[in-house]
């Protein structure tokens, strides 16, 4: 006579404790239940079964705030943050003990005065590659740390530029306590350069212009795949520069400098309203220039007040003392190839170190590259009275 093997259901063991209702249920005394499906509630039944009726847990609850602000920092953007506190009470009081801050700026916007004042100067010089000067005010940040329903909607539904809410780093950044480190970006570079053209900065500033570096090259292509070895990397007479090279190169390290000081003028208020603050990049989304401030430098800043140009919205730039690399052709590792590469190491006058580590460290690859090929020829040392 065949028999039957009673059907065993098997259970994975949970990752969490059964709720309390679990426990209240009677044990069956039999080890090998034989499920009877008429003893199975209806599922078109009302019969309520679901084992507990407690509310979802929020897990974040959990997390004690040191670890919390270690998430926050890691979002860094200011708009996220914004409206990460608008999730709750703690979130809101969380945000202004964030550290870490990226700001990206939509778009620059014209003083009034500036631009009466600059516009002539402004038609003169663009075909010169000179270019307007950076205006104090930004456009299209929304002040989300003192969010409200009223300013989101008006940000994200605005049916003309008239009805965006106009506001400048500093304000957008008042309500953040212990900011360390802080990076600006704006939404294109300054320089308005031909198809082809490179021209790429970086400078360090604490009241004045400390350190400026420039990598400029008149087109960059792509390196034919034979190429010929008497035309590259040349040397020797090949590489003087004449003075119609000299002017351009002259003309990139003038536009290069008022675009960092033009930078270093915007800093004035963020930097005194921020005594906590380390670091400070202010770069642009084209990757032209940076602007870099460190501790010593940020501390300098706020005890010497900084000296404006007459008459332009940037910073004084001092006499410099100018050292300066030129090769008619440079093929970097890869496929790159510069033409007219140029280096320019920039210094106050009297300084002796222009061709320091701050000048290979300037820039990532394939440019970096490019700055230790052009420091190890022919330089050319230019003396600059401030402007």
């Amino acid at each position: 006579m065949e028999t039957y093997q009673p059907l065993r259901l098997g259970l994975l063991p949970l990752p969490l404790p059964l709720p309390t209702t679990v426990s209240s249920l009677t044990p069956n005394p039999d080890p090998n239940p034989i499920l009877d499906p008429l003893s199975l509630p209806d599922p078109d039944s009302d019969l309520d079964t679901s084992i507990s009726d407690e509310e979802p847990v929020d897990h974040f609850d959990w997390l004690p705030d040191p670890v919390l602000l270690l998430i926050l920092n890691r979002i860094g953007d200011v708009k996220s943050l914004g409206r990460c506190s608008l999730i709750s009470r703690r979130f809101r009081s969380l945000i202004p003990l964030v550290d870490r801050v990226y700001v990206r700026v939509d778009c620059v916007i014209r003083d009034d005065a500036a631009t009466a004042s600059t516009s002539a100067n402004q038609t003169r010089t663009r075909g010169a590659g000179i270019f307007s000067h950076i205006t104090r005010a930004f456009h299209s940040i929304s002040h989300f740390l003192t969010p409200s329903r009223k300013i989101l909607s008006t940000f994200q539904s605005s049916p003309s530029t008239s009805d965006i809410s106009h506001h400048s780093p500093d304000e957008v950044l008042r309500n953040f306590k212990e900011l360390r480190h802080l990076q600006i970006v704006l939404p294109d570079g300054e320089l308005g350069l031909d198809d082809g053209v490179l021209l790429k900065w970086k400078a360090g500033f604490g009241s004045t212009l400390e350190t400026c570096v420039v990598l400029g090259a008149s087109s960059v292509s792509s390196k034919p795949e034979n190429p010929n070895p008497s035309s590259c990397n040349k040397t020797g007479e090949e590489e003087a520069i004449n003075n119609a090279i000299l002017k351009l190169r002259i003309i990139w390290t003038i536009s290069a400098l008022i675009a960092a000081s033009s930078r270093h003028y915007l800093l004035e208020k963020i930097v005194s309203g921020h005594e906590t603050l380390e670091r400070l990049e202010l770069s642009d989304k084209d990757g032209q220039g940076v602007l870099t401030m460190d501790k010593g430098q940020l501390e300098g800043f706020r005890a010497s007040p900084i000296s404006a140009s007459c008459g332009a919205l940037r910073t004084v730039v001092p006499a410099l003392s100018v050292k300066l690399w030129y090769a008619p052709m440079l093929d970097l590792p890869g496929s790159m190839r510069l033409e007219g590469a140029t280096l320019v190491a920039i210094r106050p006058s009297g300084s002796e170190d222009l061709a320091g580590d701050w000048v290979l460290d300037a820039f990532d690859e394939p440019y970096q590259s490019a700055v230790r090929m052009l420091m190890a020829r022919r330089n050319y040392r230019i003396e600059m009275n401030s402007f």
